[in-house]
This record gives structure tokens, sequence and C-alpha cells, in this order.
């Protein structure tokens, strides 16, 4: 009897160890809401008039044909006179009558019956238990509110959610601006979160701000020669913004030129300082009555230059705008303030993050450092709370790679070192997918990273990929590109005179028009 005891009490523990390994090493899938960045839900007037995105009838050049005369009048009567406030109402009359619309009003709320096309409550929850996609749960929100505000309306869709498929828990996507509305509902119902939420993911997170956003908000914009050639190099050349390919290289040839001998720094210059004087005039005054307004745009401040932001747009005008400005207020100092002191926090009592960057992007040249490396709006250091980068279009000088006691983290296009990022294990870098661009597949990696509890130790996504139509692949070595922007003078002198003789022969030939 005891070896018949014994036997089964071997098969027990056996089939109990199995059981135990069986469920540690299978995927939970849970059901993914997903909530996507500013500017994604469409925007309506009272009257049902479409007011975001413009409709197509607007055609934009048109409009910049029928203003561009009298701001240019303005703009020299103020540079003879040094008072830049017509050329200010010229621009405000320009912008407002589109923007205008669907801004908020003083108090950071909807009063013009403004409204959006989706919300919590009007969309479908599908009542699925298995096999959930990219788009069941979608968030749906209004936009322009306080992250704070949209929040509550996030606790309360994560548990329509859960009731929707029975599952006690989801995962969190928030995608660029969606991050500051996670950040938001971890940090002012943390308690809930940690019942309903198994991981987090932040795709191209705005949530310690937006630089170029800033500087416009900030007053401080500012240009440099190098980053002003990085853009128009993508445009041109990337973008094929102009077609006929001999004018392109022309224009590019000429501007790298102009780099090389410091006139493109003294064009930034000499438009840094009219910006200097036209800001006071100019920036407030359309801000208040169009985005300015809009509590979401202030949460993507960088946390260094939000005061100064608010004191400039507002000024005098606080008590006016007290309401708007207590929103604001809220999440920076409640929020975005502490935001990578309560990752750490919620990280250690269960909620796992998971943070994808995306990078090899020149960033908009409104101010100093946008030579930095980006995905188009955003800088990767943001992203990734944290971490290393060469600038956009270089790699890592061998002297740096060479002082590196630890290269586990060192991008093999040698642009990155994750080594010092927030979560170096959980974050993942993805090449080449501008900010505005989220594939499916993308999308998908990052809801089976969450759901397989996946980090770039596994060995089953690479910590470095490339994206290239729809699908993906581990990153190689170094790009050509780092030698563009480390041309010498005659380099580019030789490239210059080539390019504006190829030029000049099609001009006069008659094969290029204008």
């Amino acid at each position: 009897m005891k070896k018949v005891l014994s036997l089964i009490l071997t098969v027990l523990l056996m089939f109990s160890m199995t059981s135990v390994a069986f469920a540690a090493g299978e995927a939970q899938e849970l059901p993914t809401v997903y909530v996507t960045g500013i500017q994604t839900n469409t925007l309506y007037d009272a009257d049902g008039k479409q007011l975001y995105p413009l409709v197509d009838d607007v055609e934009i050049m048109d409009v910049v044909k029928e203003v561009m005369a009298p701001c240019l009048e303005a703009l020299a009567v103020g540079i003879i006179t040094d008072d830049y406030s017509k050329y200010g109402q010229e621009l405000y009359n320009a912008i407002v009558p589109f923007y205008g619309p669907m801004a908020l009003d003083k108090n950071g709320e909807v009063s013009n019956g403004s409204h959006t096309a989706n919300s919590i409550y009007t969309c479908n929850i599908p009542k699925k238990t298995r096999n959930f996609g990219v788009w069941d749960y979608r968030f749906w929100y209004d936009w322009r509110l306080s992250p704070v505000e949209v929040a509550a309306e996030l606790k309360a869709y994560i548990d329509m959610v859960k009731e929707a498929t029975g599952k006690d828990k989801v995962n969190l996507m928030g995608r660029c601006y969606g991050a500051n509305v996670i950040a938001a509902y971890l940090t002012k119902y943390e308690a809930h979160a940690l019942e309903s939420v198994d991981d987090v993911a932040y795709l191209s997170s705005s949530l310690l701000g937006v630089d170029y956003l800033t500087a416009i908000f900030a007053g401080e914009i500012g240009f440099s020669d190098v980053a002003i050639n990085n853009f128009l190099n993508y445009y041109v050349e990337e973008k094929n913004l102009i077609e006929d390919e001999t004018t392109s290289v022309f224009l590019l040839a000429t501007v790298e030129m102009l780099r090389q001998i410091k006139l493109l720094g003294i064009t930034g210059d000499a438009l840094e300082k009219l910006i200097q004087k036209l800001k006071a005039d100019v920036i407030p005054l359309i801000l208040k009555d169009t985005f300015g307004t809009m509590p979401s745009f202030w949460s993507m401040m960088t946390p260094d230059k939000y005061e100064k932001a608010r004191d400039f747009v507002f000024g005098a005008c606080k008590d006016e705008y007290g309401k708007l400005i207590e929103k604001t207020d809220d999440f920076y100092y409640n929020v975005q303030v502490d935001a990578v002191k309560n990752m750490v926090a919620l990280k250690e009592k269960g909620i796992d993050f998971k943070i994808f960057v995306k990078y090899d992007y020149p960033d908009y040249p409104f101010y100093k450092e946008a030579a930095q490396q980006s995905d188009g709006n955003t800088s990767a250091v943001i992203q990734s709370f944290g971490g290393e980068y060469a600038d956009y279009g270089k790699v890592f000088s061998d002297q740096y790679i060479q002082s590196l006691e630890n290269s586990r983290y060192l991008s093999p296009d040698l642009k990155i070192n994750a080594e010092s990022c927030l979560f170096p294990d959980e974050t993942w870098f993805l090449k080449g997918i501008h900010h505005d661009f989220f594939p499916n597949a993308y999308v998908r990696q990052a809801m089976k990273i969450m759901n397989e509890e996946l980090d770039v130790n596994d060995g089953v996504i690479p910590q470095f990929q490339t994206f290239e139509n729809d699908t993906y692949f581990e990153t190689t070595g170094p790009d050509e590109d780092a030698a563009k922007s480390e041309e010498s003078f005659f380099a580019s002198l030789k490239k210059f005179l080539s390019a504006l003789l190829n030029f000049l022969k099609k001009l006069f030939s008659g094969e290029i028009h204008f």
C-alpha cells in the first residue's frame, strides 16, 4: 500500500510540477486598449460641419496666396517701425479662421458645441474572449481635453472592456500623446490600474514633451544650419518634394555649400533675430485662440520649459485663463514631473513597461538642438526616457565606442547606446518609421511582447530593428548616410559645381520649367 501511495504521490507531484511549468511558459492573451495620439478623432462643430482634419475643399495654397500680400506688407511696416503688432494681426486673420472653431474656451472646456466623431459611449466594444485584434479596443476620446480629464474616461473604458471580455486585466498601449493619457490614468487611479492593468506599452511617447512644439509655445524658436540642412535633405531627396532630379540635386548641393561657407547659419541667425522681434506680438495672440486653449498641447511641453511657455503665452492674462492654467498645471506638477519615478514604482508593484522608440529622421528645425536623432516629430531620447544617441545622419565616434565598458546595448548601426535608458532591457528601437506612421506589424509586435512578457534578452524580438514594407528585420551595420554630413569643403564645392552645370544646361535647353 505504501508503494502504491508513494507512486500516486509521485505522479501527482510530477503532474503539478508540469502544470506549473506549462502555465509559466504559456502566453496570457489579454485585450489591448489602444490609446492613439492627438488629432486622431475627427472634430465637428455644433452643426455637424467637419472642423478637423480640414476638409478637402480647403485649398491651402489658395489661402496662402490670398494672405501673402497683406502679411508681407505688414511685415515690411514692422521692419521699418519695429512694431510687429499689425503683422501679428494679419497672421492671426490668416490662421485663426481655420483653427479657431476647434479651440476650447478660456477654462479649457468645450463651450461652442464642437465635438469628436466618436467616444467610448458610441464605439463598438466586441465581446471576445480570445484572438484580440489591434483595433478591437481602440479608446476614442476628445484629444483637446486635459489628459487628467480623459484619464477618467479611460478608467471607465477599461472596466467596459474587462466586462466584455471576461478578463480581469488588460494591456494598455499609448501612441504619442496616448502615453500622456495613460500616465495621467496610472497616477490618478493607481489602485484601479494595479487591479486592472498587466503591461503598458509606450509607442513614440510624448510624455516628456515635444521639443519643437515647446520652442513655439515658449517663444524660443531657434535655428541651426545642420538641422536646416538635414530637414531639407529629407524632404527634397527622400520625400521627392521636387520632381525634377537635376533641380533637386542642385538645390541640395547649394544648401550644403551654403552650410560649408557658414551662410546657412547666417540665414538662420537672421530668421532667429526676426522671430525674436515678432514673437511677443504673434505667438501668444494666435495660440490663445487656437491650440493654446487645449490642455492636451500643454501636456507636451518639455518639463524644463513648461512654466516659461505658460508665462510667455498667458503673461498678464493669467487670471483670465485661470481655470485653463489650473488644468495644465495639474498635469505638469502632479503627473509629468514625477512620471519617470512613478513608472519605476509601478514596475516594482507589478505593471511592466515596454518602450518602443522610432528613429532615423530629422526633426523640425525650429529649435537649436534639432540636429538630434528623432522620428521626425519627437526626439529619441525623450521617447526612450534616456539613452545616448549620435546626431541624425551620424554615428558614434571610434573614441566613444572604444570608451564603452559595456557594448551590449550598442546598436549595430552605431547610432544608439541604450544602456542608460530607463528600462534598457524593455526598450526596442525601430529604424525607418516616421512618427506619423504606425504599421500594423509594429503594433502587433508590441502586443506579442506584452502578452508573452518578453524582453530584449529573450532573443525573440531583436532590440534593434529596421522596418520596410510592413515587415521588420534585425538592424545591421552602419549606414552610408554618416559620410554625407562629414563631406569636406572641396568635396561639397565639387558637387555644387557639377550640379550647377547640369542645372544650367537643362534650364537653357528648355528641359526645366518653373
